[in-house]
């Protein structure tokens, strides 16, 4: 049989797509992901892009796809970013958190809490962000659940029914600093839900939800007390005195319009000039 030089090339050619074949093969690599493509690193969004009511994304607070990258932050005791700060504040940016038992604080109480860190994210144009770690955080939180602390009764009469529904006066959180000079070295968070529904027994609504309006400005208060403010007499302020704790009673139907309170601009400010970078 004689061969031709095109055929002699056709042969050559098909023997090295086959060869290539089997080498992808054994490498495992699939054809469906380029080699020199990229993982997209993820970076705080702007202000704006995510509003505190979205659906969350992981992009609004953190900037990295590896939360263990900063675990070692708030081991450094030895840095500080902010040195020419007067004031008390973190030492770097970002403040690493962790939700300690974030599968008892169940679904929409952990979405609430990273509403809270994104509402931050975005208010200040990502100046002040947040990243995950898996340990040795800046900001533990930790949901607490209280119990006894609901009670419903039903009184029937002859051509009536009264419902009754009671909520114990209970603080809603609880936030706890470690500092050192004008730097903040540790942050805990007390959230308190009510005991007996959704988070513990699997039924209802959630129990950090019943007697609220349901927005993030308790776990929003709660990390402005971790950044160093204090409470504020103004009853339209974030820090208002009286904000973290709950009447005897829950809401009626209406009542909750127009309840959600903004961060103070004053804040904002100070949080923008204390974490900008020089």
């Amino acid at each position: 049989m004689k061969f031709t030089a095109l055929s002699l090339f056709t042969l050559v050619l098909i023997t090295l797509l086959l060869a290539a074949c089997i080498q992808q093969a054994q490498t495992g690599i699939s054809p469906e992901i380029e080699p020199g493509s990229q993982i997209q690193d993820l970076q705080p969004e702007k202000q704006g892009e995510i509003t505190p009511d979205s659906n969350l994304s992981e992009k609004a607070i953190v900037n990295s796809s590896n939360p263990a990258n900063y675990s070692n932050l708030a081991e450094d005791s030895s840095r500080d970013d902010y040195s020419r700060v007067n004031r008390l504040h973190w030492a770097h940016m970002p403040v690493t958190y962790r939700i300690l038992n974030e599968e008892e604080c169940g679904r929409y109480e952990s979405t609430r809490i990273r509403r809270a860190f994104s509402a931050i994210t975005n208010v200040t144009n990502s100046v002040v962000y947040f990243a995950q770690a898996n340990d040795s955080a800046d900001i533990e939180l930790t949901c607490v659940f209280i119990e006894d602390c609901y009670k419903k009764s039903v009184e029937i009469y002859s051509d009536y029914v009264v419902r009754y529904e009671t909520i114990c006066n209970h603080e809603l959180g609880l936030a706890r600093t470690t500092t050192e000079g004008n730097i903040i070295r540790k942050a805990e968070i007390y959230l308190y839900g009510l005991a007996g529904f959704a988070e513990t027994k699997r039924e209802g609504p959630s129990g950090f939800y019943v007697g609220t309006c349901g927005h993030a400005d308790t776990e929003i208060h709660e990390l402005l007390h971790a950044f160093g403010y204090k409470h504020s007499e103004d009853n339209s302020s974030m820090m208002y005195y009286k904000s973290d704790t709950f009447g005897l009673s829950i809401r009626k139907e209406g009542e909750c319009q127009g309840s959600k309170r903004e961060i103070d601009r004053s804040i904002v400010e100070d949080l923008v000039k204390t974490y900008t970078v020089r």
